[in-house]
């Protein structure tokens, strides 16, 4: 390996223990950062925005501030990559879009500003598709990020190319976000770790984020990494209608108690989902594992309602009948602003929307009577069972598909076991489990809402079972 390659694989607690240490730089990992992506980035397109001057200067002004005495912060020297959701101050924004293509922030996001108040080291803008809203990472603004396993298939959706610059070394951390699946998807597409927190837990003041079920959140190689960036954004934003009050707990204090007596529930389906067998076969054989480290696991027999119509009606609706802020993509008001843009240059499931017309009242409160009854269900299982645990999706990551063509079998765009998490509200991880036909497979772990520190604590305890040794270079 060379040195790029030897930095482009330690994690973000390494790195920073190593900079403290004097053993590295800041300015020395970021090099390593920026010429991996040099190398990489051609095949993978996982950046939209390289942000290189401003990381070598941030890195050496790091470097300078340690030198001097002052007192680092937990991620000091780190390099990260950021989902092009966010704003970031004097640096493009595009949301994916021809429409903010060349929008220029002037502020960071507050989730911005935490990580470069703790330290980190911004090095790019990740792709994603147009306003965070198809099952691939293809738009109108750059080239279709790729998955670093294998680079004829997709790397998920909509936090493609945040995964796909940690699974290809490229980072140890990058910021995603998640309205139905769009951190856990790609992170098991890619074989990353990603955590999708309680919606309002972290602000998404100052960027493109519009769900009432949606978050920002962590993606990395380790549990401990995304634990560590998780500590980092979380926490009250006076400034910020929907966060959620109180600070954020010490999500590292428990990390590692493990399992012991914890009642953990595992379903290959929730009663209605067609997943490969040998993914449904890997994810139970991991929880199994959790059992030998003394958790006490169920198999119950469950049948947990399809949400993915109401779902889409209740988000839909959430602008016209609900006051969201500040605009959800579907939204006819939105599709009308879009069309006033780009006249026939819009995507498949703008374009569908926009046909459909407006939503009903009727319909939008119908949407809403199935997410009560599924998010009862729920809440009466997570009162039983500590976590509940799934496959995280139904299938290895797809072949690119022609043109604009749906990389799945069903109108659901991957998100089967995903948006169930969203519409309730829930705490939920992805862990990467292993491998199937050389791709990988991610487990799911859901939790009551704030149970992010719960959740990150089975994770950690199937990592010590089970780490995830692979990675793409080490495949090939």
């Amino acid at each position: 390996m060379t040195n790029d390659d030897a930095w482009g694989w330690v994690s973000a607690r390494e790195i920073r223990d190593a900079i403290l240490a004097g053993e590295v730089s800041a300015l020395d990992v970021t090099e390593a950062a920026l010429s991996r992506i040099a190398s990489r980035d051609a095949e993978i397109h996982a950046f939209l925005t390289v942000m290189g001057d401003e990381a070598l200067r941030t890195a050496a002004e790091l470097d300078a501030h340690l030198a001097a005495g002052g007192t680092p912060g937990p991620l000091h020297g780190v390099p990260i990559s950021l989902k092009d959701e966010v704003w970031t101050k004097d640096v493009r924004s595009t949301f994916g879009s021809k429409i903010y293509e060349d929008f220029i922030p002037e502020e960071d996001s507050e989730v911005v500003r935490r990580l470069r108040e703790a330290g980190a080291v911004i090095v790019g803008k990740t792709q994603l598709p147009e306003f965070a809203s198809w099952p691939r990472s293809k738009n109108f603004v750059g080239e279709e990020a790729r998955n670093p396993f294998d680079p004829t298939r997709i790397s998920g959706a909509s936090s493609s190319g945040s995964a796909a610059s940690v699974a290809a070394g490229m980072v140890p951390l990058s910021l995603g976000s998640d309205g139905g699946g769009s951190i856990r998807i790609p992170s098991s597409l890619n074989g990353t770790v990603g955590l999708f927190p309680t919606p309002g837990l972290v602000s998404d003041r100052a960027s493109f984020s519009y769900s009432p079920y949606g978050s920002l959140g962590p993606i990395g190689r380790s549990v401990t990494d995304v634990a560590l960036m998780l500590q980092v954004v979380a926490g009250n934003d006076p400034s910020n209608p929907s966060s959620l009050p109180g600070s954020a707990p010490d999500y590292l204090v428990d990390l590692e108690r493990g399992v012991e007596g914890l009642k953990i529930a595992f379903t290959p389906d929730f009663g209605w989902i067609d997943v490969d067998p040998h993914i449904a076969a890997l994810t139970k054989e991991a929880v199994l594992q959790l059992g030998d480290a003394g958790a006490d696991v169920h198999f119950p027999s469950l049948s947990i309602e399809d949400i993915w119509h109401a779902f889409m009606a209740v988000t839909r609706g959430a602008v016209e009948f609900g006051g969201e802020h500040p605009v959800f993509t579907s939204s006819l008001p939105h599709m009308i602003r879009v069309m006033e843009h780009f006249g026939d240059l819009i995507p498949p499931l703008q374009a569908a929307a926009l046909e459909a017309g407006p939503l009903s009242r009727e319909e939008y409160e119908e949407g809403f009577e199935v997410i009560e009854r599924v998010r009862a269900q729920m809440d009466e299982l997570l009162s039983t069972y500590d976590v509940i645990c799934s496959p995280t999706m139904a299938c290895i990551a797809p072949r690119i598909p022609d043109e604009w063509e749906m990389p799945y079998s069903d109108e659901r765009m991957g998100t089967n076991f995903t948006s169930l998490s969203n519409v309730c509200r829930q705490a939920a991880l992805s862990y990467p489990v292993g491998l199937v036909e050389g791709m990988p497979v991610g487990l799911q772990i859901i939790g009551p809402s704030r149970s992010e520190g719960l959740v990150l604590r089975v994770a950690r305890a199937l990592e010590q079972q089970r780490p995830f040794l692979h990675h793409p270079e080490r495949l090939s």
